[in-house]
């Protein structure tokens, strides 16, 4: 049976705060372990019993990888905001997190290689962040931050791909994700 790493447990309440802005039947992650020292990753135990968009294909496809991928990177984030791991996400709050989850967390790049089919009724990923570096390049001279991470995902069967993407945080000030605490009756 997959496990996620000894040593990391997942934060269930944490957990089900990222996972708030997805449609039930479309929150993929069950296990999540973050790790702070050295690169920054998080691995997790996944499940997609039914796609959300496609008929059955047998098999974990590029689409449903980049929706894992997202759900991790946020739980990723919002684990170091509320413990306050890295220099990046110091100042934020989790109040912040919830404004910022949706507008704010860009993916630029996505990049992924398949090179054995994943069974995704159950699987594990991997998601590390490799470099992530302090901006100011936006013409109103608000902050950006970019982080390369690299990923991979592998079933029991021998299943395997991997990856990188390139995230961006910006400051858009944007709505609140639907749903988070507090945002009942604010007008849109």
């Amino acid at each position: 049976m997959m496990r996620v790493r000894r040593g990391h447990r997942t934060e269930e309440d944490l957990l089900r705060e990222v996972l708030r802005v997805y449609k039930p039947h479309c929150r993929y992650v069950k296990e999540i372990g973050v790790s702070t020292s050295g690169r920054l990753s998080a691995t997790a135990v996944l499940e997609i019993p039914e796609s959300c968009y496609i008929d059955d294909t047998g098999h974990l496809n590029a689409a449903e990888v980049n929706i894992c991928f997202n759900q991790m990177l946020y739980h990723l984030v919002a684990y170091s905001v509320k413990h306050r791991a890295g220099e990046v996400f110091g100042d934020w709050t989790m109040a912040d997190f919830r404004r910022r989850q949706l507008a704010d967390i860009v993916i630029t790049r996505f990049a992924c290689a398949f090179r054995r089919p994943i069974d995704p009724l159950r699987f594990q990923a991997e998601l590390v962040v490799e470099r992530v570096a302090r901006r100011g390049t936006r013409r109103d001279g608000a902050p950006l931050v970019l982080m390369e991470t690299a990923f991979r995902f592998w079933d029991e069967g021998g299943g395997a791909a991997s990856g990188n993407a390139q995230v961006i945080l910006v400051e858009t000030g944007g709505p609140s994700a639907p749903g988070a605490p507090g945002e009942q009756g604010r007008n849109p």
